[in-house]
This record gives C-alpha cells, structure tokens and sequence, in this order.
C-alpha cells in the first residue's frame, strides 16, 4: 500500500506540473485539429491525442506537451494494474475499479467527462466553446486520479478487515530442544544396556566354559603320597 499511496503522489506532482502547462495542451490540440482537419469534432479519446502527436504534430512544443499528458496516462494505467493486481490477492471486487478500467481505456469516449470542484480545469478553459471540445481530455486524468485516490482507501480498509491467514507452526508435546534431548537420553541407556546387556552374556559364556573344564579334572596332589 505504501508503494502505491507513493506513486500516486508522484503522479498528482505530475499533474500539477501538466496543470501549469494548460493553455499549451489547448493550442498544440487546436494546431493538431486543424492539420487533422478535426475541427468540427471535440477530442474525444487518449488514442486520438497519440494519433495528433504521432502524425499531426507541427513543433516540437506541441509534441512535448503532448507527451507529459500521455505519459501521466501511463502512469495512471500502471498504477491500476499495481490496484487490480492488490485487489485480486485480497479477493476484492469494487466498482470503483471497474470504471476506472474503462476511463483508462485508450479508445474510451471521454468528451462528455466534467470534472468538478475541487477540480477546476474546466474553469480554466477560455469559453463555452473550448469546453465542449476540450472539457473531457483535461477532465480525464484528475478524474483518473479520484478513482485510484478512492481504490486504494478501499483496499486498505479490505486488508485491514481480511489480514492473510498466519500459518501455524508444527506443535508438539516437548519442546524440540527437550525431545531432542530426551531421544539422545533414550538412545544412550539404549545402548548402555545392549552393552551390559552383551558383557553379562559375554561373562556367563567365560564362566560357564571355565567351571566345565575345571570341573572334569580331578583336584591336584603332590607325586608319591597317597591318601
């Protein structure tokens, strides 16, 4: 979560940054539209903005604007993949993300999106005119923006609520350190008395082999007496 609350920041300085820079978006799209011969229709989708820069673009002002706005939706769009991605390990589903999927959708028809306070983009769009041409495509990033804003509260309150279970450690009656013990206990009387056990059979052999042999030879007696 961390990671993607930071990388939201970054894109929001991004945005403040494409803010300043407004009025250059609007006339690098009139100078695209007029070469497009697009004029009668409203910018309609992020796909027509690349199609303007990657073949109706006159200067290299125009094409760097456009490229900060197409790079922010990148941004925005790698982002829900991190949300989608978070959202699926949890088992979540919202509806939040569903409609933040289709307004990145690069063929999406944004020219009707307004965006409200505390937005003010489309106050900051010279007359009615423009802003029926041009109210979606500045609309759509901080539109973007909310819903990831909203997404991301939605999945921390999801984790926090459903914790991943933590797995339970093998129990057992003794300690590992005391069983461990306990088994070298057992196996050393083990072995002590398969030793004794080996000894006192050893010893009855011995015994038993000696007390037959000296009991059939006669007791000794010194030569030439009898008794």
């Amino acid at each position: 979560m961390n990671q993607l609350r930071e990388r939201l920041r970054t894109i929001e300085q991004r945005h403040k940054l494409f803010k300043q820079q407004q009025f250059m978006f609007i006339s690098a799209l009139e100078r695209s539209r007029e070469h497009a011969r697009d004029k009668t229709e409203p910018v309609s989708s992020v796909a027509q903005v690349r199609r303007y820069m990657s073949h109706h673009c006159s200067n290299a002002t125009d094409r760097r604007i456009f490229s900060l706005f197409l790079d922010i939706m990148s941004d925005l769009e790698a982002v829900f993949k991190l949300v989608e991605s978070t959202a699926s390990g949890l088992c979540h589903s919202s509806e939040t993300l569903d409609t933040c999927k289709k307004l990145l959708s690069p063929n999406c028809n944004i020219s009707q999106l307004q965006a409200h306070y505390p937005h003010d983009e489309i106050n900051h769009l010279s007359c009615n005119e423009a802003r029926n041409y041009y109210g979606g495509v500045v609309s759509v990033i901080p539109l973007a923006l909310d819903l990831l804003k909203v997404a991301s509260f939605e999945l921390t309150r999801a984790a926090y609520h459903n914790p991943p279970p933590t797995p339970t450690p093998t129990t057992s009656n003794e300690p590992p350190l005391q069983k461990a013990t306990s088994n070298a206990g057992n196996t050393s009387a083990d072995q002590s008395r398969k030793t004794t056990d080996t000894s006192t059979q050893c010893a009855k052999v011995v015994s038993k082999g000696a007390g037959g042999w000296q009991a059939g030879k006669p007791a000794w007696r010194p030569p030439g007496r009898r008794f």
